[in-house]
Order: C-alpha cells, then sequence, then structure tokens
C-alpha cells in the first residue's frame, strides 16, 4: 500500500486478459463495419500467403537454378527407362527421348530413394551423371563445351556436370560472360524468379496497407460510435453519479480507455491475428517441406511455451501495479495544480515535493519490476530462438552433408525459424495492449450498464397552455445516501407569480429544495406539485425548460456569447435575443466587445467577471421564458454598480413570474413575498421581512448577524 494512498481502486485492472462477453459487447460495435473486417480480413490472409511465398520463391531459385542438384540417369531404350522410373514412384523423372538413348532427370534430394547398390552398378556402367547443370542446346554452347564431356538429352537442350563447368572456370577455359552465354537458361529463370519475388514483395505491400487501410477505418468508426454512445450515456446520468465519480475518471473513459481499445482493434488484436496465421502456415510449411526436420525445429518449443507462460502471469500482476502508481501520480497532480495557490499561499510547496517524491518513487521502483521481467523475457526467447537455430544447423547440416535435403531447403526452414519466434516477441509487445484494452473496456461497459436518469419521455407537458408556475411541497422528505435526511417532512406552498425567499444557515436544505424540484434528485417520501400536478407526471425535458435557474458560480460553455444565451435553440432569433439582453442591462457589455455576441468565451467565462457572467445567464434563462425562476446565491461577490445592474435585471425577470430566490444576504431578499427559513433540514419559520423579525426567531438572529 501507498504511503501516499488517493485511494483509486477502480483503476486496478481485473485478472483476465481476454474476457469473453466484454470482448463480444466490443465487437457488436464493428458489426455496422462488417464489409470493411471481411475485405480486411481476406486482406489477411493474403498478406499471410505472401508471407510463406517469398522463402519459398528463393527455396526454388537456389535448389533449382543457382544450386541445380539434378542428377542424369541414361538408358539404351524407352522400356528400360519406363521399369526404372516406375519402380521408384516416390520420385518425380522427367524424361528424355532422343536419338537412340532415353533420360531420366531427377532431383539429388531423392537420390536416397533408390538404393545405394542400384546407384554404385549404375556408376560402375557409366550409366549415371550426378550434379548436373542443363543448358541450352545452342552452336555457341557447343563451342564452348568442345573440349568438355557433355549429353545432347533434346534438340533444346544439353546436360553437363556442374564440376565440368567449375573446373573450367578455374582453369581460365571460360570467361565470366561466357559461363552467362552457357547458361543463358538458368539467368532467365533466375530474372523470372526475381520478378516474381518482386511482385510478390509489391502485393504484400498493397496488401498490407490496404489490410492497414480498412482495419483502421473499422476501429475508429467503431470506436466513434463507442464514443458517441458513452457521451450520451454521461450526458443522461442523474446528477447523484457526478456526485460519486470524479470528473477526470470520466474523462479518462472517454479518452484514454477508448483509445486503448482503439489501438487493440487497430493494431494489436489484427496484428495478432496475422502473426498467429503466418505462425501456422509457417508450422504447415515446415512439415510439407520435411517432417523430420521440423520436428527437430520445434523441439525448443516447449521451453518457449513455459517461459512465456510465466512471463504472461508475472507481467499481469507487475502490471496492475504500474497501473495503480501511475494513476495515484495522476490524481495528485490533477489536485496540487488546481490548488497551487492555496499550496503557494501556505508554503506547503516542500511538503508536496516531498509527497510527489514518494509517489514518484513509488511508480519508479513498480515500472523498474516490468523493466527487469521484460529485459530478461526478451532475451531469453531470443536465446530459445538461437538455440533453435544451432539445433537445426547441426542436424540440418548432416542432412544436406546426406544428400537428404538441399541447400534451398535449409535455407527456408532457416527463414522459417527465424520467423516463427516473432509472433512471440510481438504478443510480449502487445500484451500490455491488450490488458489496458480488456481493463478500459470493464470500465467503459460497466459505465455503460449504469441506469440513466429517467427523463419520462412517455409524459406530456402541454406547452400550449404554458405552466402558470403555482409549486407545492406536500410532507417531503429526502436522503442523498445513509448519512441521515437532508430534508425532513417540508410542506410549503408557492402560489403563481409569488416570489419566495429560502434563507438558512449553510446545510439547512435551501439548494436540496431546488435540486429536487428540478428532478436533480429524486426524493423517498412526499408529493411535489407543480400547477397541482404530481412532478414525476411531467417530461423531464419540458418541465425543466420551464424552470429558469441562475447560480452563484455561473458555468459558460466555451464558443461564443450567442452560443451561451441562446443554447444552440435555433428557435430564438437573433433579435429576439438581443431584446432579451438588453432587458437583463448585458446588451451594452456585449456591445462593448470586439465580436459582439459572437465574441468568443473562454473555458468556463474566464475572461469575464462574476457579474458580467451572471448577467449573461439572466438572458439566457429569459430567452427560453421560464414559467419558473430559481435564483441561487446568484448576487454574492460583485462590485456595486454590477449588483445596480443585476438588482434591476431581477425585478424584470421576477415580474409576472413563480420566483424563489435563495440567500444569505438578507437586504437581497427583503422585497419578496415571503421568506421561508430552513434550520438541519427543516422548515422553523414563515412569513415576510416584518414578521420574521418581529418574531424574533432563527431569522431575527440571522438578520442582527448581519447587520451588528
Amino acid at each position: 500500500m501507498s504511503k501516499i494512498d488517493k485511494g483509486l481502486v477502480e483503476d486496478q485492472i481485473q485478472g483476465k486478459i481476454y474476457d469473453k462477453v466484454l470482448f463480444s459487447r466490443l465487437i457488436k460495435y464493428l458489426k455496422p463495419y462488417k464489409l470493411l473486417v471481411a475485405i480486411s480480413f481476406v486482406l489477411l490472409l493474403l498478406i499471410t500467403g505472401t508471407n510463406l511465398l517469398s522463402p519459398v520463391i528463393t527455396q526454388r531459385a537456389v535448389d533449382r537454378v543457382i544450386l541445380s542438384n539434378n542428377n542424369l540417369i541414361i538408358f539404351d531404350n524407352e522400356i528400360d527407362a519406363e521399369k526404372f522410373s516406375e519402380t521408384y514412384p516416390k520420385i518425380k523423372f522427367k524424361n528424355y527421348n532422343f536419338r537412340e538413348n532415353c533420360y531420366l532427370i531427377f532431383p539429388n534430394k531423392k537420390i536416397n530413394f533408390i538404393p545405394k547398390h542400384k546407384i554404385e552398378e549404375l556408376k560402375e556402367a557409366e550409366k549415371i551423371l550426378l550434379k548436373i547443370a542443363v543448358v541450352n542446346n545452342t552452336e555457341e554452347n557447343r563451342k564452348l563445351l568442345s573440349q568438355e564431356d557433355y549429353i545432347e538429352i533434346s534438340n533444346e537442350e544439353i546436360v553437363v556436370l556442374n564440376s565440368t563447368i567449375s573446373e573450367m572456370k578455374e582453369a581460365g577455359r571460360i570467361s565470366k560472360e561466357n559461363i552467362r552465354l552457357l547458361r543463358k537458361k538458368d539467368f532467365d529463370k533466375l530474372t523470372v524468379y526475381g520478378i516474381l519475388f518482386f511482385i510478390v514483395i509489391t502485393l504484400q505491400l498493397l496488401f498490407t496497407y490496404f489490410q492497414v487501410y480498412f482495419v483502421n477505418i473499422a476501429a475508429q468508426k467503431a470506436m466513434y460510435d463507442l464514443r458517441r454512445d458513452l457521451f450520451y450515456k454521461l450526458e443522461r446520468m442523474p446528477l447523484s453519479f457526478f456526485d460519486k465519480n470524479p470528473i477526470g475518471r470520466l474523462v479518462t473513459r472517454v479518452t484514454n480507455d477508448i483509445g486503448t481499445l482503439n489501438e487493440m482493434l487497430g493494431n494489436g488484436l489484427i496484428q495478432l491475428i496475422q502473426e498467429m496465421f503466418v505462425l501456422i502456415g509457417i508450422m504447415v510449411a515446415m512439415l510439407l517441406y520435411d517432417w523430420k526436420l521440423a520436428l527437430v525445429s520445434f523441439a525448443i518449443l516447449p521451453i518457449t511455451i513455459y517461459m512465456f507462460t510465466v512471463f504472461i502471469n508475472r507481467s499481469r500482476k507487475l502490471y496492475r501495479v504500474v497501473r495503480k502508481k501511475l494513476a495515484n501520480i495522476n490524481a495528485t497532480l490533477s489536485e496540487d495544480i488546481s490548488g497551487f495557490k492555496i499550496i503557494q499561499l501556505f508554503n506547503q510547496y516542500k511538503r508536496k515535493v516531498e509527497e510527489f517524491k514518494v509517489i514518484n518513487g513509488e511508480y519508479f521502483e513498480a515500472s523498474m519490476k516490468m523493466m527487469k521481467l521484460f529485459a530478461f523475457f526478451r532475451p531469453a526467447i531470443n536465446s530459445t530462438r538461437r538455440i533453435a537455430v544451432a539445433i537445426l544447423l547441426w542436424y540440418g547440416g548432416g542432412q544436406i552433408i546426406q544428400d537428404k535435403i538441399t541447400l534451398g531447403v535449409f535455407m527456408v526452414f532457416l527463414w522459417f525459424l527465424d520467423r516463427f519466434f516473432e509472433p512471440i516477441h510481438h504478443l510480449s509487445e502487445k500484451f500490455n495492449i491488450m490488458q489496458a484494452a480488456m481493463s478500459g473496456s470493464e470500465r467503459i461497459f460497466d459505465l455503460m450498464d449504469k441506469d440513466i436518469e429517467d427523463y419520462r419521455l412517455d409524459k406530456s407537458l402541454d406547452i400550449s397552455n404554458d405552466l402558470k408556475g403555482e409549486i407545492e411541497f406536500k410532507n417531503v422528505w429526502l436522503r442523498y445516501n445513509d448519512n441521515g435526511d437532508v430534508l425532513k417532512d417540508i410542506s410549503f406552498k408557492v402560489k403563481a407569480g409569488e416570489k419566495v425567499a429560502l434563507v438558512g444557515h449553510t446545510g439547512s436544505g435551501k439548494t436540496s429544495i431546488i435540486s429536487i424540484l428540478s428532478g436533480l434528485y429524486p426524493f423517498q417520501k412526499g408529493e411535489i406539485l407543480v400547477d397541482g400536478k404530481e412532478i414525476n407526471e411531467y417530461n423531464l425535458k419540458e418541465l425543466r425548460r420551464n424552470i429558469g435557474i441562475v447560480q452563484q458560480d455561473v458555468f459558460l460553455f466555451s464558443g461564443t456569447i450567442k452560443d451561451n444565451i441562446v443554447l444552440s435553440d435555433e428557435s430564438i432569433s437573433d433579435e429576439e435575443m438581443e431584446k432579451v439582453a438588453k432587458f437583463v442591462n448585458v446588451h451594452n457589455f456585449i456591445d462593448s466587445q470586439p465580436g459582439k455576441y459572437l465574441e468568443p468565451v473562454m473555458e468556463r467565462g474566464a475572461t469575464f467577471s462574476v457579474g458580467q457572467r451572471q448577467l449573461i445567464a439572466f438572458a439566457r434563462v429569459l430567452a427560453y421564458d421560464p414559467a419558473i425562476f430559481i435564483l441561487d446565491e446568484a448576487t454574492s461577490n460583485i462590485d456595486t454598480e454590477t449588483e445596480i445592474l443585476i438588482q434591476d435585471a431581477l425585478k424584470k425577470l421576477m415580474e409576472n413570474r413563480t420566483s424563489i430566490i435563495i440567500a444569505h444576504r438578507l437586504s437581497t431578499i427583503q422585497h419578496v413575498d415571503r421568506i421561508i427559513v430552513l434550520h438541519k433540514g427543516e422548515i422553523v419559520e414563515e412569513g415576510n421581512h416584518q414578521e420574521l423579525l418581529a418574531k424574533e426567531g432563527l431569522y431575527y438572529d440571522l438578520y442582527r448577524l448581519q447587520y451588528q
């Protein structure tokens, strides 16, 4: 446990790398884009095919052209040649009939299918030539080989020993240019193989580009939909949800967590699937080429699997610790930067530096443990790869010496073996992505599963007959949690057009009354009536549209002044907006700005004063012409000149409109029709200003505290 623990237990991930339920829910977001996913999958198969074709082309070029290890058997007649080929059905012979002889050519790697004594008989009878080259039967080649032993097997081809060509080259009897001329057929084949290799590489490039393109389009679109749904979910959550969940954590859900899912879908998961296809393809290809050599190559595999299993288990535990420590750092930074002014005023920076040093040190230690694990695992996997290559060199080299495999096959196995270990490396690299994605999806879908606020859309509010604004509380009780009741048996009535003030000490329940009237929190017992109708019978969206609230801490959105007044309601014209602004005394201020009503508003209206923000909020409320107006502590902390403007605007706003005012400054509410005094969640006094003073009760005490 950290010495300074921010209590971010929710950021710990579960122990699963793969969760079937979460994964299936995530895949549902890809279903609308299944065509893109299908195309990507087909391209994935094509990429796998091109990956496997490259070494095959290399092997063919080496074995069939560069080191043309074929053998020739000479027969006096066609019947003997046919009998010989039928005797050894595992060998694919190439038959030539020319002049009086018949010739069989076969790969040298198949020579072990012919008994050794039979090979010796053919050698003694001078009927076999081992390791030959087949060249074009042209006049130029015949002249080059005029002093050498060669055999014409057709009008198009000549057979000569590879050793003969090597001796000619070493003795200087043939130049490099003539060698190229002599083996023109082989050079032409190499050109074809080179072109094929280039085509395969080009196709692989194109397939990879379009595969990455299509899968990332699908992933981005799916994450766009998920991010939209998650934000829409957050917008409909009840206010109590935001009381319990820090904003920074919710922002992380919409940004970082979805970002990890996008990385998994667009990169990690697809790449791992591709690597699995390649891995399976390599194993099948190795077994088809030479199953014995393949099994020898797989000898190190059990150790590799064991090491990887150990790595996964240890990495998962360390990853959880690193994530927790990182979350602790983020929480500390967020808190300290937000309260930096207090830290400086109270000279707390040294203590905060020491606290951060401890938290940062814990994160460093956890990260170092993770780094040490990777530092061991990667070289260990590389070592197993080198051991596998060493085993292949030992066994495969012996097979080459015994002419059981060709050099081309050995080269292919070296390539396959090297490629075989790449998916294991990639899986270790993508492991954290998969963990982060699964833990992110767990948190995202946990949020998606939470109950949203009931807007009661099936209910209707007759807008054709505007609300009169009559409000009645009947024996209302409210409790936020298990800490006790906030409101206790509250009952009062506000007539349509009446102006009522709520006063009391902090925590007496004033704001809670406004919150449940607006439907921000559910109450447990009692009834709240608006125009004689139970509040739960109203469509919540339309009810709130008819309740205008101005709070003490006015919130302005980034955008323009116009955006903050009309709130994107296109039904409010520019003329109506300007008329409202003039009515609440904010037009002159707006008109003095360079951009007028299109003047940019910084985050939370930071460039405007408190009074200016409140006047804009008044305009916002009046633009929607609500039946009920609520003022929540909105006239404190402002200069005298602005207060005069606000007081004038308030009189206009409250005229012919049911108004509820919450204020600690009793001077601002002396003109109201009625004052309700609250204490510890209960109504203790009710009456106008003079009546309450005459009672010399709680209101009288509050008044004396402010004016004596």
